[in-house]
């Protein structure tokens, strides 16, 4: 079985096609649609229950990420399929996601938004985009290029090695770096992408704060190494003006003359030198839980 997880709120403008765009069947595997709403007042839920789909109140207010966790808990399938309510993404191109599932190939399959419409995704927003999936490319070494889609599609087996946390929508980042810190075989797809229908409830400072902190904490559980490595770099950095100006103080006078440069130079490095042993400390014990994991 197929089941897909819808989670809404207020898209009474675009469920409506979303739901008539999925097949009742798909290579011999039922498709079956859940909404899950978060307390539409627009209309919504009026559409839904006259469907073929059935409708779910989630019970966790908060965000579209609280809306899929309770879709997944409530329904048992072989494969899943999380898409939008807005429209943006085709209905009809649900196969190509779900492919690569029923034929092997993987176990995470993400819809990476190749065709996309004019102003579709808002120039700030792709600009964010871009940097998050290279801070993650660069941080993990993982060929993941959209793992902000919201369209993706993952096995039963997947799932059982996603961890689920981020109430909003960070969800989609924490599904890709559980599969990324779990080996779980992801493959990315070309789909289409189009304007939403309805007023978009991404807010791109507060969502994208949300996002990059998924993104920081992620990274740290995946590569504790490269984390804090980076981090201490950062204290390395800011060292350097203040190393200079005791330095060249000393040099010119023959002694320290002014303490604070060489104070603040001095805790600069002392931190950055604990967070690459604690960078170090953290890798060793990854790597052995691993290792415990597997024996």
């Amino acid at each position: 079985m197929i089941s897909v997880i819808i989670p809404t709120l207020n898209e009474c403008k675009g469920i409506k096609q979303v739901i008539h765009g999925f097949p009742e069947d798909y290579r011999n595997h039922d498709v079956e649609l859940y909404i899950v709403d978060g307390g539409s007042t627009d209309g919504t839920k009026k559409i839904v229950e006259d469907s073929r789909a059935e409708l779910i109140e989630q019970r966790l207010k908060g965000g579209k990420g609280n809306g899929v966790k309770q879709g997944l808990n409530e329904v048992d399938s072989e494969i899943y399929v999380m898409i939008d309510a807005d429209g943006t993404y085709d209905p009809e191109e649900m196969g190509r996601l779900v492919d690569p599932l029923i034929d092997g190939k993987a176990e995470h399959v993400i819809g990476r938004r190749y065709n996309r419409s004019k102003n579709a995704i808002p120039k700030l927003n792709l600009a964010g985009n871009y940097l998050f999936n290279l801070a993650v490319r660069i941080s993990t070494d993982a060929e993941v290029s959209d793992m902000l889609s919201g369209y993706r599609a993952f096995t039963h087996f997947s799932l059982r090695h996603t961890k689920l946390t981020a109430p909003g929508f960070g969800i989609e980042t924490e599904m890709t770096l559980s599969a990324v810190e779990n080996k779980v075989p992801i493959e990315e797809v070309n789909i289409d992408y189009s304007q939403r229908k309805g007023e978009s409830k991404l807010n791109p400072v507060s969502d994208g704060w949300r996002i990059m902190s998924t993104i920081i904490w992620g990274i740290r559980d995946i590569n504790p190494l490269k984390f804090f490595t980076a981090a201490s770099s950062i204290f390395f950095v800011l060292a350097t003006y203040p190393s200079y100006l005791a330095i060249s103080g000393y040099l010119a006078n023959g002694k320290i003359v002014d303490l604070a440069p060489s104070l603040i130079a001095s805790v600069l490095i002392i931190i950055g030198l604990q967070m690459l042993i604690f960078g170090m400390i953290s890798d060793q014990v990854r790597r052995n839980e691993k290792r415990l994991s597997q024996g």
